[in-house]
């Protein structure tokens, strides 16, 4: 379902020894998963994860939220209240540094804060920095990051992670470790790179370095963290289905403790599949941007439900996946916003542009021959 010719190969960071290439693990896709199993949600010992794609901060998206010298991203979250509000935790990927004026999109993005306020306003708890844009406005655009970051923990008790003010921080906040109904779940955060721009000194941004990770990895489990879920920035733009690098790495993960991995960066969903009986989504893709190529407006939110019987340890029990797509301005709304699919599939007469919807449930179609339709990707563990 892409369109040929726009693939870009971002390699990973070559591998330091421990990393063990002779290793091979089990790998089970999607079509011989079993189906989900409903778990009460009231259950103290049951945490449910929503984790959604790219939050991409284009020219269009800017202009169109300009009002009276502010800046209104009403419409972003509005739409996919449901599932926010059904999961105990929320996260998404935030692909820009924040603050830094005047504001531009790509290819060196800068974003309003109020974006940030918008999103914890609508229920996102965790918002992720480590990803190849975190660098383009250099240390004065990280600086900005940060202080943005510990505004909205002081106004909203919003968490973030992937970037910091200098290795000490990184080493005393890397994993980001979080308990939620007597659960701790560890979440590392790392990327490919950063287009080529180095991270400014002090500043650490997480990486795919297999030393750093290791060391996380460990901090994890000295922390004494009940689930790991490895959330990297990685793989080949606009491609449909993972390559050998994302594999390579995720079969690392899996062999060095991690129990989870959920992927963005591809701008794209990619396949899924298990690794050693544990789930990796490679790429939930776009959750709202001014993309219009063949599958970027089409992405995925992926739901971890943990869940931790009494005399047993916790576990990964399911990851359940819902097609969201994003629509630009004044395509289904007067502004940007994003949809779950199954929740307007018949209703075509709510669009501004019926083009929209039309573009919207052919590509859901398409990506389904991909990630898997409804029922099968409904991963039971």
């Amino acid at each position: 379902m892409m369109i040929a010719g726009l693939f870009l190969l971002l390699s990973l960071l070559p591998f330091h020894p421990p990393c063990t290439l002779s290793y091979k693990p089990e790998v089970q896709h999607c079509d011989s998963i079993r189906p989900f199993v409903q778990i009460d949600h009231a259950r103290p010992d049951t945490v449910d994860i929503t984790f959604l794609g790219d939050v991409m901060m284009h020219e269009a998206q800017i202009e169109s939220a300009y009002r009276d010298g502010g800046y209104d991203f009403s419409g972003y979250f509005d739409n996919i209240g449901g599932l926010v509000s059904g999961s105990d935790l929320t996260v998404a990927n935030m692909e820009f540094p924040v603050g830094v004026e005047p504001y531009t999109g790509y290819p060196c993005f800068s974003a309003p804060y109020g974006i940030l306020e918008e999103a914890a306003s609508q229920g996102i708890d965790i918002m992720l920095s480590a990803n190849n844009h975190i660098c383009d406005k250099g240390a004065k655009g990280i600086k900005s990051t940060l202080d943005s970051f510990r505004k909205l923990n002081a106004e909203y008790g919003t968490l973030n992670t992937g970037v910091y003010r200098d290795r000490e921080a990184q080493e005393k906040a890397y994993p980001l470790i979080i308990e939620k109904n007597g659960i701790r779940i560890a979440l590392l955060n790392f990327t490919y790179g950063t287009n080529g721009i180095p991270v400014p000194a002090p500043y650490r941004v997480n990486d795919t370095d297999t030393l750093e990770l290791k060391a996380a990895l460990e901090r994890a489990a000295s922390d004494s963290a009940d689930i790991i879920i490895a959330l990297p920035h990685w793989g080949t733009e606009y491609s449909p289905v993972h390559d050998r690098h994302q594999e390579r790495l995720a079969s690392w993960l899996m062999k060095n403790g991690a129990d989870a991995i959920i992927g963005t960066h591809p701008h794209t969903p990619q396949d899924c599949s298990l690794i050693d009986g544990k789930p990796v989504i490679y790429s939930l893709g776009n959750y709202i941007s001014n993309m219009s190529l063949s599958g970027t407006q089409i992405g995925l939110a992926a739901t971890v439900r943990i869940v931790r019987r009494h005399g047993h340890e916790a576990a990964i029990k399911s990851v359940s996946l819902e097609y969201l797509w994003s629509s630009r301005a004044g395509f289904k709304e007067k502004g940007f916003t994003t949809v779950i699919i199954d929740e307007m599939e018949g209703k075509r007469d709510e669009w501004l542009n019926t083009h929209d919807y039309d573009r919207m449930m052919s590509a859901r179609k398409k990506a389904e021959k991909t990630a898997g339709t409804a029922e099968n990707i409904l991963l039971k563990l």
